[in-house]
């Protein structure tokens, strides 16, 4: 039998490029688009009912289990979240990156102000929780935008 393998220096036909120019223009490009495909892949819209059975103390009460959970691998220096809701008076609850790291917003649908976060945020994990401080349960959205 006769195999042939190219590693790289073949041509392909009428263009003059080889096999290794492809190959550099493909990880130049896979590097350099990285950053905005992860950037991309941060962005969601979270639907359900904030509030739950569990008194967070001063956030109100949220849910056994957080509503979303993000995961940075290195800083990020645009994330942004915001709470939609038409009634009720949502919360949010950021626990994270490190142990003790807790930030409560407080908003009032009929004052019109929704709980919303944005700015620099540490690599590590966050646990985002959508509560009431009144421990109603009212329909909500929450985006997550990294611009």
């Amino acid at each position: 039998m006769n195999y042939k393998f190219f590693l790289f220096p073949f041509r392909y036909e009428n263009t003059g490029l080889t096999a290794l120019h492809t190959l550099c223009v493909f990880l130049f490009c896979g590097s350099f688009l990285a950053p905005f495909a992860m950037a991309q892949s941060l962005n969601r819209e979270i639907s359900g009912n904030m509030g739950g059975s569990v008194n967070s103390g001063d956030c109100g009460y949220i849910a056994g289990n957080p509503n979303h959970v993000i995961n940075l691998s290195e800083q990020n220096y645009s994330l942004h979240l915001r709470v939609e809701a038409s009634q009720g008076k949502p919360t949010l609850l950021i626990l994270g990156p490190n142990r003790g790291d807790r930030t409560c917003i407080l908003g009032d649908v009929g004052a019109g102000k929704l709980p919303q976060m944005g700015g620099v945020w540490a690599p590590g994990q966050y646990s985002i929780y959508v509560g009431e401080s009144d421990g109603n349960q009212h329909p909500f959205t929450l985006k997550v935008i990294n611009r």
